[in-house]
């Protein structure tokens, strides 16, 4: 029987090494890790996002992660990262044929900025938004109220991730 070329195990191993360097060169990472936090001062405390709070678990979460290392709230002589004005919203956009509500905005917002130990910004005060759309049928009420919740919590990721990539890069800008 005759073999094709990519039946050969070293023409295999050539093909999946080849695949791996695409994927890393093109700068891929897997969803909620960032990979280039070495301008973030370390250690860091996180003020003004209540401890047990989404936005702050999922903020340490990341930040551990990428190897910044956090300390309590009250901890004094430390870069300061402060978050500010958190809120969730929703707003109908759409409803059926029987006038029942069916589809809604889903929005977070959250601002920030980096203060140095001594109280000078290192990065200014930033606004953040994310919107998602949530379809809600009415014969699945409580899957809707599931779905919202997760939907909620991958807003609240994405907002993690652009604090973290925006401090990345303009503290770097900065320093």
């Amino acid at each position: 029987m005759h073999k094709t070329p990519f039946q050969s195990p070293l023409a295999a191993f050539l093909l999946l090494a080849i695949a791996m360097i695409a994927v890393n060169g093109c700068g891929f990472q897997p969803r909620g890790h960032s990979s280039a936090v070495a301008d973030i001062p370390s250690p860091i405390v996180i003020r003004g996002a209540a401890e047990f709070s989404g936005l702050y678990r999922e903020l340490s979460r990341q930040l551990q992660i990428a190897g910044v290392e956090l300390s309590p709230p009250g901890t004094p002589g430390l870069p300061v990262l402060q978050i500010s004005g958190v809120r969730s919203e929703s707003r109908l956009l759409s409803v059926n044929s029987r006038n029942k509500a069916v589809e809604f905005e889903l929005i977070e917002f959250a601002s920030f900025n980096l203060r140095s130990a001594d109280g000078k910004q290192l990065v200014p005060q930033q606004r953040l938004k994310v919107i998602r759309i949530q379809y809600r049928p009415e014969i699945a009420v409580l899957g809707s109220n599931r779905e919202a919740e997760l939907l909620r919590r991958d807003m609240r990721e994405e907002i993690a991730g652009r604090i973290i990539q925006r401090l990345t890069t303009q503290h770097a800008a900065a320093g």
